[in-house]
């Protein structure tokens, strides 16, 4: 399975998100000043499973600074009708060669996961403010940059050698990265390159 395989898998399950986010039904759009545009969306990605959560702005009769949401949610057929997570959890399980140890592997696809979520994140742009959120309980703290774990850093080099290029080479990027927040670290440089 190559990278682009997997960074097409999680774009086309956040594209058909973001489609069905943008159009609230009205139990939904009656409680937001104004639906007519995302002013948030943040994904958390572990391993195979993916959440989803989005903002229109302000809530009607709130005045609030904390970012009001619409829940978070589990990408999934049931809740997105057009998503096919079968083939998302696939693709992520396919990613990461089945030779490699458990603990690596887990290691592996939560990364290369987060990493697909933050390039469809910057490729779709559906909000003015992006996020990919630590976890599905924590949609306001943001994911931290993945770092290498030193206790198995033979490990996960070896098993990087077995795996597609341009992922290896987006891995390396990221984990040297000094930013602290996984956005930040994945985001273009101002040289104007985008995710690779």
């Amino acid at each position: 399975m190559s990278w682009l395989a997997v960074q097409t898998q999680v774009r086309d399950a956040l594209a058909a998100v973001i489609e069905r986010a943008k159009t609230p039904p009205e139990r939904v759009a009656q409680h937001w000043e104004d639906v007519s545009k995302l002013r948030w969306f943040g994904v958390s990605a572990d391993h195979s499973v993916l959440h989803a959560s989005w903002s229109f702005g302000r809530l009607r009769g709130v005045n609030s600074s904390a970012r009001e949401t619409v829940g978070v949610f589990q990408v999934n057929r049931a809740s997105f009708p057009g998503v096919d997570d079968a083939a998302l959890r696939s693709a992520l399980d396919a990613f990461v060669p089945a030779a490699i140890d458990g603990a690596t592997r887990v290691y592996l696809m939560r990364v290369a996961a987060q990493l697909a979520a933050v390039d469809a994140l910057l490729v779709l742009a559906p909000a003015d403010e992006v996020s990919v959120f630590a976890r599905p309980d924590a949609a306001d703290m943001p994911a931290l940059t993945p770092r290498w774990p030193e206790h198995a850093r033979e490990r996960v080099a070896a098993a990087l050698e077995s795996m597609d290029a341009k992922f290896v080479a987006r891995f390396l990027a990221v984990t040297a990265s000094p930013h602290a927040t996984l956005l930040e670290a994945a985001s273009p440089s101002p040289s104007g390159r985008g995710p690779g």
